[in-house]
């Protein structure tokens, strides 16, 4: 668990200072320690908090219960009651208070530590939760659906606002009521009631479908076809607890039934008026009385349903069949031709024999002159029914666009290519803050912000030039009363088919809120990034001022546990303080490495290491640990590698360090083998397996990611998860990848491929001088110089040297003098005077790193001879390893060789 800031509101000095201490123990920040609950709010209104540690008696007029439930109330805080006192009453009291935890004085730091941490753990799965129903209510006001849902009782407990539109009952007033009182529907087809849609979803424990007529009355009496599906609401253990509805409205749909319908009955009546829908007609004009004009008809009848041969109808008769309303002006129109008219043109409805009027375009020419007996008009009838519909429907499409256009939720206007406006909507006037008449006398420009006039010209004049199909911009417009708005603008071009008139369409939404958001998020980061900055100076500034007093404490409490004047209870204590600041040592460093790796500020160094030096000083410092466990240690190195190669030597130590720990720390018995190969030329496998407890197949793919353990839960408290995150991280640097193979209860093989340079001619002078050493902590194996596969093969009895216990396998961690294959003893090196020595072994055990630095810096430059030997306490000292410093020192000034 992450560390969090905790506020200790305490009225004991003594015994907040003690409880910070053990917070500070378990990882945690103390935000403060303050004495009376005022003060407690007044902390919690300046800074953010995780936990709030209460004593129930405090200083002032509020006491803990009190501040308690103010914290909770106000700023939503989990609140931990630590108190002397348990009596019936104060527990009662804190209970209202919804406490997260309640430990009575004195504690334990793990009885302190697992409280914090279920409290924390609480009070996140409770916000998580709360997030969880807000995202929950969200999505149903936001589905276009009506949904109810009601509890066992068929009562309901949630209605959305779609769902309060249909029915007419708000939410307040719908909660707690039957489902069959606010939910009314009737089947449509019998007009009848079609009962608690709720209580048949119970009582059938199945989904419920009603007829597909259904007709939903809301409150007021309004009345809308429906769709409903009930479904029952089954708990974790699959009881029915509750049903939900999903009711639509699906009055548009069946409009398009309806229309649909329609189009099809008007494509079948035009398919059989179509290829006779002209006809021709003839009129002789006998006399001013109507009824001697004598009409032919050519094609006409026809199409008007009454059959080739039904005769000539004079134009009385004809008369008939035109529509009522348009007889005094159709026979006016011929009437006229008597007197002397001209050619005639008139729209006018004639009755079909099916019943129906079909428009028709009437057009004639006279033969003759008026007032003559045989003066006679002859023209066309041509049906313009279809035509007529067209004209409807083009009536009606242009009021659905009107009606859109002026109705549409942004902002449309229409521009000519000088950018002045043509037409706009009345949310565009909205927007800008001018009328429409005003809009109409101005351009474009006239409304655009300076600073982004000159871009939004260029982009309107490249898409004049057909450069551009469209585009799109933010920007600020200046309102009629001078005020800016921020608009985001879409603009497309019209071209209207075989003409040369054309237009812009402008889209435009304000978007003044999304900016102003945007400045809050813009905010929020820099000041989030600022506090990762000052995260990152105090982590700098507070790693060493920790882990120097820390390596001081390891380094008396070793020399206690050495004291023979101690009893074994003493030196199992003394044995808790060690192991106690090891790990938090371990805890720091893991800390602060990942803090870098997140920032990423690590970077790699190469430069020239020697391998084999390299390679024994990693035995050497697993070995002390491998040591105390009484296991077996065996390291395989391939013969013929390189002498010299080019890595980065402080994190590929780190790195191969994690998975030697790694691997002794999870074994209790068998052995851990190290591995060391060429794969081919210029690449090294550098692997590690174990015997111990292996990994789950579930648990393999989280070892590598932060703050995750694999093994029990005792060996996992060794540390927070960080060591193979990081280790990961380091070799991904270095253009490889940790790669684990692991069967639980039997052990884990990790291994990783690393490139390394070829260094030439000191490669081959640093293999000259060090082909004959090949060290390790148990046993040591020299290979064939065939490509090295990652497994160890059988060893030679003639170059193997095993040994069966911890002591000795201290000392075969150092190079041995003789030849390979000899028998031959562990090799000390050079080392400084007994006064020297003593000064660096003082100062180790004070944990005094950067002095032991600089004291064996002083050693090297009067003397180069003791080159070895400082290179090894410097990389013990850089990296905190004060155990091993002290073994390494120690070991070479009980068996020093004279300088």
């Amino acid at each position: 668990m992450a560390p969090a800031r905790i506020l200790i509101v305490e009225d004991d000095r003594v015994v907040a200072r003690d409880i910070a201490q053990q917070l500070m123990r378990c990882g945690h920040t103390v935000a403060g320690s303050v004495a009376s609950g005022e003060e407690a709010i007044a902390v919690a209104a300046r800074a953010p908090l995780d936990l709030v540690l209460m004593d129930v008696r405090l200083e002032g007029e509020l006491d803990g219960i009190d501040t308690a439930r103010r914290l909770r109330e106000t700023y939503s805080l989990p609140i931990v009651f630590l108190t002397a006192y348990a009596d019936e009453e104060t527990v009662r009291r804190a209970t209202v208070t919804e406490p997260f935890g309640y430990v009575l004085k004195p504690f334990e730091d793990q009885q302190l530590r697992t409280v914090v941490e279920m409290a924390l753990y609480k009070h996140g799965a409770e916000r998580r939760l709360r997030e969880s129903e807000q995202r929950y209510a969200v999505t149903l006001a936001s589905i276009g659906d009506g949904v109810i849902a009601t509890d066992c009782e068929s009562r309901i407990t949630l209605i959305n606002p779609v769902a309060e539109a249909l029915t007419g009952w708000s939410r307040e007033e719908a909660a707690g009521q039957p489902l069959a009182k606010i939910l009314v529907l009737i089947d449509e087809d019998t007009n009848t009631p079609l009962g608690d849609m709720g209580t048949a979803v119970l009582r059938n424990r199945a989904p419920v479908d009603l007829p597909a007529k259904t007709r939903l009355v809301g409150r007021h009496g309004r009345e809308v076809p429906v769709e409903t599906r009930g479904t029952p609401i089954v708990d974790d253990v699959g009881q029915v607890v509750g049903v939900v509805l999903a009711i639509r409205d699906v009055t548009e749909t069946r409009r398009a039934a309806q229309a649909e319908i329609l189009r099809e009955t008007n494509e079948r009546v035009g398919a059989a008026m179509r290829g006779s829908n002209v006809g021709v007609w003839e009129l002789e004009l006998s006399g001013e009385n109507e009824r001697d004009w004598v009409l032919r008809c050519w094609n006409v009848r026809e199409w008007l349903g009454y059959g080739e041969h039904a005769g000539a109808p004079s134009f009385g008769r004809f008369m008939e069949i035109v529509h009522p309303d348009d007889r005094i002006r159709f026979g006016e129109t011929f009437r006229s031709q008597c007197r002397g008219g001209g050619a005639l043109e008139i729209e006018h409805r004639l009755l079909h024999r099916d019943g129906s009027y079909r428009w028709v375009l009437t057009r004639g020419t006279p033969r003759g002159q008026s007032g003559v007996a045989s003066a006679r008009l002859s023209g066309t009838l041509i049906d313009i029914t279809e035509l007529k519909r067209a004209e409807q429907a083009l009536r009606a499409s242009e009021e659905r666009f009107r009606g859109t256009f002026e109705n549409a939720a942004v902002g449309i206007a229409h521009c000519g290519s000088d950018g002045r406006f043509l037409r706009v909507n009345q949310r565009y006037c909205e927007i800008v803050g001018y009328t429409r008449d005003a809009l109409l006398k101005m351009t474009f420009r006239d409304v655009t912000d300076e600073s982004y006039l000159p871009a939004s010209v260029s982009r309107f004049g490249l898409l004049f030039e057909k450069k551009i199909p469209h585009y799109a911009e933010d920007k600020l417009l200046v309102r009629g009363d001078g005020t800016r708005v921020w608009v985001n603008v879409c603009v497309a071009m019209q071209w209207e088919p075989g003409e040369r008139i054309y237009h812009t369409i402008a889209v435009l939404q304000d978007i003044s809120e999304r900016k102003t958001l945007e400045a809050t998020v813009r905010i929020a980061r820099d000041e989030a990034e600022a506090a990762n900055k000052a995260k990152d100076q105090f982590l700098a500034n507070i790693s060493h001022e920790l882990r120097t007093p820390l390596n001081g404490i390891l380094g008396y409490a070793q020399i206690l546990r050495r004291d023979d004047g101690l009893n074994p209870r003493q030196k199992s204590h003394v044995s808790v303080i060690e192991q106690s600041g090891t790990h938090l040592l371990t805890l720091i460093n893991d800390l602060l490495e990942f803090a870098r790796m997140g920032a990423g500020r690590i970077e790699l160094q190469p430069g020239d290491v020697l391998l084999a030096p390299f390679l024994e000083m990693l035995a050497e410092m697993v070995g002390v640990r491998a040591r105390e466990k009484g296991l077996t240690q065996t390291c395989v190195i391939a013969s013929c590698m390189p002498g010299v190669i080019r890595v980065d030597e402080k994190r590929l130590r780190q790195v191969l360090l994690n998975l030697l720990s790694n691997a002794v720390k999870f074994t209790d018995e068998g052995e851990v083998t190290f591995a060391v190969g060429q794969v081919s030329p210029g690449m090294l496998r550098f692997e590690v397996r174990d015997t111990g407890v292996g990994i789950t197949a579930d648990q393999i793919e989280r070892v590598f990611r932060p703050f995750e353990q694999a093994g029990d839960t005792e060996r996992r408290s060794a540390g927070v998860g960080l060591g193979l995150s990081i280790s990961q991280h380091l070799v991904r640097l270095m253009g490889s990848e940790i790669h684990v193979e692991s069967e639980h209860g039997r052990g884990s093989r990790f291994w990783f491929d690393l490139a390394v340079p070829d260094q030439g001619e000191r490669a081959q002078a640093a293999d000259d001088a060090d082909c004959t050493r090949r060290e390790d902590i148990d046993s040591v194996a020299v290979e064939p110089s065939a490509p090295f596969d990652g497994h160890c093969p059988d060893m030679p009895s003639g170059v193997v040297s095993s040994f069966g216990d911890g002591e000795r396998a201290l000392d075969a961690s150092m190079p041995f003098s003789s030849a390979p294959g000899d028998p031959g003893t562990p090799a000390l090196l050079a080392v400084p005077s007994q006064e020297n020595m003593e000064i660096l072994h003082r100062l180790a055990l004070r944990g005094q790193m950067r002095d032991v630095i600089r004291h064996a810096d002083s050693v090297l430059e009067s003397d180069e001879r003791y080159q070895a030997f400082v290179r090894r306490v410097r990389r013990l000292a850089e990296n905190f390893e004060s155990r091993e410093l002290l073994v390494f020192i120690e070991r070479h000034m009980n068996g020093r060789e004279p300088a």
